[in-house]
């Protein structure tokens, strides 16, 4: 369709249908009624195309639009087969699953990622009047798959750069990735806190440990302990979050490239015998050590069968940067959320608002593409708005540890929740079913529930409900 033939500031316009190009959709309802020659329902998904995740940061629902447009243009060629002049779209929803399944029981089920734009729509193909001019009224939703009510919100209610703090961390300068024995990313053991933030910018999650003592995350992998205000440790593996808990955070291009150098000579991926030439290693059980002053570097390495002829190689994995004598196990102390009644408010008939005290939201994570989000268990995240009111619940297997399907399950139940789709379908039967996935939107509140497959039986893996 050409831009010329609807224009949006425009009540009364003669667009010229052109028989070689596709019906248009209409942005406003002709002014004689057109005849409804077939109405159309349909689901299109798509799966993301990784070159688009990988050049942003942001959820697959940030390329909501680029799918959406895939989808119009599959609609007119259908209107154009049925012989409609024109199209008319009065429904359209847009869903985005993003998940990686990691639930392990018995039969070691297998990891698997789903990345995908589920496009819903209802349509009319139309005939025209010979009279084609269209009216001031607008359809549902125009030519770029918009309603109007959409529209208005994104220009009315732009949020200041500086309220959104996933995009102060994409900006932010981060320091030199460079590694010494006391030091990373020019933050050294010892120094302050205050130190730490202005310098590495804004972080992704920050947990308080049971010994304590604090941890600020930065990226996925990216670890510093504080301790009575000071940087106590730094580490790329510090064992609090497993790789599910640690996909909850988003992507930082800053510390998330693994570009570190140590010595100005060494990188991760190194064999062992090259990083022995450049580093005096002592070796400490499964790990090396290069020992400074008042601390030590710790090196970890992993094999890697890179040939079914050859022995397998060992290549640096990670580092750690520490005291000279660390007795301290890292675990996360979690907050007290009894006030909360999560199983009520996923009845759908809850109109409790809460609001989350100080001392809840210490464990959170910073860097999601909705907004920050607190911990309330290994199973549970809550979202909330700047005044902290609680406006988002999301359900998840464990992100602290190993968990199996059973023991996920009892999680479920201890909320009232079915575990597979059929019981979900029957708990919320006005839900729109997406095969691996069901939505249901009601008023302000939106329910996402995905599951492992698009059977009946489909094991539940994550609830998201949004009001």
């Amino acid at each position: 369709m050409k831009s010329s033939l609807f224009l949006l500031s425009c009540a009364m316009l003669s667009p010229i249908i052109n028989a070689n190009e596709l019906p248009p959709i209409l942005d406003f309802y002709p002014l004689c009624t057109p005849k409804t020659i077939d109405t159309a329902n349909d689901k299109i998904v798509y799966d993301i195309d990784p070159g688009l995740l990988e050049s942003s940061n942001d959820g697959v629902l940030s390329h909501r639009d680029v799918y959406v447009q895939q989808a119009l243009v599959e609609i007119q060629r259908k209107a154009a087969a049925a012989g409609a002049d024109a199209v008319i779209v009065d429904r359209l929803t847009v869903g985005g699953i993003d998940r990686s399944i990691d639930l392990q029981d018995d039969s070691s089920r297998v990891k698997s990622n789903t990345q995908q734009i589920h496009v819903i729509t209802t349509v009319q193909y139309v005939n025209l009047c010979d009279d084609t001019r269209l009216s001031s009224d607008p359809t549902p939703y125009n030519s770029k798959g918009k309603a109007v009510s959409y529209t208005q919100t994104t220009v009315k209610l732009t949020m200041p750069n500086e309220g959104n703090v996933l995009k102060q961390a994409q900006k932010h300068q981060a320091p030199d990735a460079l590694i010494t024995t006391d030091s990373a990313y020019g933050i050294h053991i010892g120094d302050s806190v205050d130190d730490l933030l202005p310098a590495l910018g804004p972080h992704s999650i920050q947990l308080q440990l049971d010994n304590g003592a604090t941890v600020f995350g930065y990226g996925r992998s990216l670890w510093f302990v504080i301790k009575d205000s000071r940087v106590a440790m730094i580490t790329q593996n510090l064992g609090l979050l497993n790789g599910h808990g640690q996909n909850q955070i988003a992507l930082s291009e800053n510390y998330d490239s693994d570009n570190w150098v140590i010595a100005n000579q060494v990188h991760q991926g190194d064999e062992l015998s090259s990083v022995k030439a450049h580093l005096a290693l002592k070796k400490q059980g499964d790990v090396y050590s290069v020992a400074g002053k008042n601390s030590r570097l710790l090196l970890t390495f992993e094999d890697y069968n890179e040939s079914l002829d050859n022995a397998a190689i060992s290549r640096l994995n990670s580092f750690a940067i520490m005291p000279l004598t660390v007795t301290d196990e890292h675990h996360v102390k979690l907050g007290n959320f009894d006030d909360i009644d999560i199983a009520t408010l996923l009845t759908l008939t809850s109109k409790q608002a809460y609001t989350l005290q100080s001392q809840q939201l210490i464990n959170q994570i910073q860097l999601t593409d909705s907004g920050p989000k607190v911990l309330v268990n290994s199973n549970v995240l809550l979202g909330f708005d700047r005044q902290g009111v609680v406006n988002s619940i999301k359900i998840t297997e464990s992100m602290l540890g190993k968990q199996t399907v059973s023991e996920f399950n009892a999680v479920l139940a201890s909320y009232n929740l079915p575990t597979i789709k059929s019981e979900l379908l029957a708990r919320y039967p006005n839900a729109e079913d997406n095969f691996d996935n069901i939505m249901l939107t009601k008023g302000v509140v939106m329910l996402s529930i995905n599951f492992d497959s698009y059977d009946d039986d489909a094991q539940l893996i994550d609830l998201t409900l949004r009001f």
